[in-house]
C-alpha cells in the first residue's frame, strides 16, 4: 500500500536505503556510507520543506519495502526497494504515482533524476529518456528526464 511518508518512518526509511544500497549498488562501504548520508540529509531537508516535496512509502505487513522522495516536484532524489522485494512492481508504482502528484505542480514540467548505472532500464522502461553523458560517481549517475504531460 502507497501512503506518505511521516517524520516517525525516517528511522525504518534509513534502514532500507541502507540495505539497499549495500545490496545493490556497486561501491566501497565507504561509499556507501557517503550515500547512505547523501540520503538521510534529503529526509532532512524534506521534513523542513513537506509541502514542496513528494514522499511516499510502500507498506507491506506493517514494514515500509520501498520509497520514493521527489524535491520541489522535479527533482527525484530516492527511490529504494528492500532486495527482498525487488521484481514485483513496487518500484514502478511508487514512481508512477509519485509523478501523478508532480503533475501540475513540476515548475520545469519535467521530473529529473541520475540513475544509478544499475537502475537506468527500469527508468527508461518506465519513460524516463537520458538527458546527458554519465558522470563517474560512485554507482553511476546517469541523467534522465521524464516529462509530465
Amino acid at each position: 500500500m502507497i501512503e506518505r511518508a511521516i517524520e516517525t518512518d525516517i528511522p525504518e526509511i534509513t534502514v532500507l536505503i541502507e540495505e539497499a544500497i549495500k545490496t545493490c549498488i556497486d561501491v566501497t562501504n565507504h561509499e556507501a556510507n557517503e550515500l547512505v548520508s547523501q540520503c538521510v540529509s534529503n529526509m532532512h531537508w524534506w521534513r523542513n520543506n513537506a509541502n514542496d516535496t513528494v514522499h511516499l512509502v510502500y507498506r507491506t505487513d506493517d514494514r515500509i519495502v520501498g520509497v520514493v522522495l521527489i524535491k520541489e516536484y522535479w527533482n527525484l532524489v530516492s527511490l529504494f526497494v528492500a532486495p527482498d522485494h525487488h521484481a514485483r512492481g513496487i518500484g514502478k508504482q511508487l514512481v508512477l504515482e509519485a509523478l501523478s502528484q508532480c503533475r501540475g505542480k513540476s515548475p520545469k514540467g519535467i521530473v529529473k533524476l541520475c540513475s544509478s548505472t544499475h537502475a537506468q532500464d527500469f527508468y527508461r522502461t518506465i519513460g524516463f529518456h537520458q538527458v546527458g553523458e554519465p558522470k563517474a560517481l560512485p554507482g553511476g549517475c546517469i541523467p534522465f528526464s521524464y516529462l509530465l504531460g
